[in-house]
């Protein structure tokens, strides 16, 4: 794929249906992107997803992309990877910390 628009929407529907569906099965992309609306994913609980597939990723820019464009009290989150590399999310410690903290209580941790 050398079309860079077609290569994010793969990445978006891989990201989707690999680490999402499973808790949010109605999520889909977010085709339009039109007015204040530009996250990448939706259908997906109060984040606001922004997906990238690129080698050399400026993860400052894709995290103030993310803080930017989320709307209202929307997590602000960039998940990426590379080629031939697992997904990695992104978002501020201080929003990861009391997320890690609740599920750390859920499971009895």
């Amino acid at each position: 794929m050398t079309n860079s628009r077609a290569k994010g929407a793969a990445a978006e529907r891989e990201f989707a249906s690999r680490h999402l569906a499973v808790y949010w099965p109605e999520v889909g992309r977010n085709v339009d992107q039109y007015g204040q609306d530009k996250r990448d994913l939706i259908r997906c609980g109060g984040v606001h997803w922004q997906c990238k597939r690129q080698e050399r990723l400026n993860i400052w820019a894709a995290l103030n992309q993310a803080q930017q464009e989320a709307i209202g009290g929307d997590l602000p989150v960039v998940a990426f990877r590379r080629n031939r590399s697992s997904w990695y999310v992104a978002l501020a410690a201080d929003d990861f910390v009391p997320l890690l903290a609740v599920a750390l209580r859920a499971s009895g941790g």
